[in-house]
């Protein structure tokens, strides 16, 4: 490793160039502050992974792993029913919202599935709201 100081000019423009295309500004602002800190931290080693010659059922985690280490949209909205969150009926957007200040940033296309899983599973309830005048009628979730 060299003693030479970085090209912080470089690191930042590369931060910028990575982020670019991110529309939300504090989204944007977050994730260049993440990839300024890599940048400046410096080239890692890759993480440690599977060899090539482990076979597919020895790497697959999916029987070993517990609820506890799941993430994903399925367990964010799973936390929020179990933390009584749909006490009071929640529209769809509600739901977004309240994962976006929990810090999981998903799609509104990704909650539409979890929550009909869970309401499939009558861990939820679904009913149609009434629709103010000129608006769509919307679903709203609320606990079974």
């Amino acid at each position: 490793m060299s003693n030479a100081a970085p090209d912080y000019s470089a690191l930042v423009a590369e931060a910028q160039k990575a982020v670019a295309a991110v529309k939300d500004p504090d989204l944007r602002r977050a994730a260049f502050d993440k990839v300024l800190e890599r940048l400046l931290d410096g080239p890692t080693a890759p993480p440690p992974g599977p060899s090539a010659t482990q076979s597919r059922k020895a790497r697959s985690p999916s029987k070993t792993r517990n609820a506890a280490t799941r993430r994903g949209p399925q367990a964010y909205v799973q936390e929020l029913v179990d933390e009584n969150f749909f006490k009071k009926q929640q529209s769809i957007a509600a739901v977004k919202t309240e994962l976006a200040n929990r810090g999981h940033h998903i799609a509104l296309t990704s909650l539409s599935g979890p929550l009909q899983t869970l309401c499939q599973r009558k861990q939820l309830r679904r009913t149609k709201a009434a629709a103010g005048k000129g608006q769509k009628a919307s679903f709203v979730y609320s606990n079974w």
